[in-house]
């Protein structure tokens, strides 16, 4: 009369283990979403914090518009070649680096307040391959000429030279203006192709004419005789222009005297 007592407790005991099990499992479904999701979102915030910190090492926010009509060579190209990928944002922030290093050595060297800087294509030609203007306290506008994207081949080469030029116009100071052109031209011709140029021989021809005048060679080979000249001229055209300024940052007379 026992043995069959036992049947349905097994049968009870396996109905349980059943239960139980199904439970475990229906209950770490949620458990398990919940750590995918916490992990997420650990990677979520990760991320974000990287890429704002990417962008806060840039110094400044950088927009990209392309205000030439898409059905035209140059607003196609622009598209392709330096929006969609990236690429005008990265010549931006290679350009002003290197500026930045030339200029401003360390704290002692004043810059500009720049918080957000716009690289446009313009929807028609310019007299310039590029221009900066300041759009508001803070924010400048380059502006590239479309005139950029006739060559494909070397449309990025041409793109970079132009930002560039433009990047150094932007840092530099103008003794309030009153800089001589042919100086701060001068100035923005070293800075975005000084590595290229050759110091053997500074250039001489316009000494007895304008003696506060120099080429972005004869710059050159002043900087080679003392390093931070450049940076050091900038930092005396903040507040005002004297042709004393250049004997000042080189710490000699940079002319020889006749």
């Amino acid at each position: 009369m026992e043995a069959p007592l036992l049947l349905p407790v097994s049968t009870a005991a396996a109905s349980s283990s059943i239960t139980i099990d199904d439970t475990v499992q229906v209950a770490a479904s949620p458990s398990t979403q919940s750590i995918v999701f916490r992990v997420l979102a650990v990677l979520a915030v990760a991320c974000a914090s990287l890429f704002a910190q990417h962008e806060a090492s840039k110094g400044f926010g950088i927009d990209v518009v392309n205000a030439a009509p898409r059905d035209t060579v140059a607003g196609r190209r622009f598209h392709l070649f330096f929006v969609s990928n990236g690429r005008a944002e990265r010549i931006l922030h290679d350009a002003n680096r290197d500026v930045e290093q030339a200029l401003f050595p360390d704290a002692s060297f004043p810059r500009k307040r720049v918080t957000r800087v716009t690289v446009k294509m313009a929807g028609h030609n310019l007299t310039a391959d590029a221009t900066v203007d300041a759009a508001a306290p803070g924010e400048y506008v380059v502006t590239l000429s479309p005139g950029l994207m006739a060559s494909t081949g070397r449309a990025a080469d041409a793109v970079a030279a132009a930002v560039r030029r433009a990047v150094a116009r932007m840092w530099l100071w103008d003794g309030r203006g009153a800089a001589p052109a042919c100086v701060t031209e001068s100035m923005v011709e070293y800075l975005a192709d000084g590595a290229e140029l050759t110091a053997s021989q500074p250039e001489e021809e316009d000494e007895e004419d304008e003696p506060q005048c120099m080429s972005a060679r004869f710059l050159r080979h002043l900087e080679q005789r003392r390093s931070g000249f450049v940076a050091r001229l900038n930092r005396a055209m903040r507040d005002r222009w004297s042709d004393a300024a250049v004997d000042a940052a080189l710490g000699a007379p940079a002319r020889r005297r006749r």
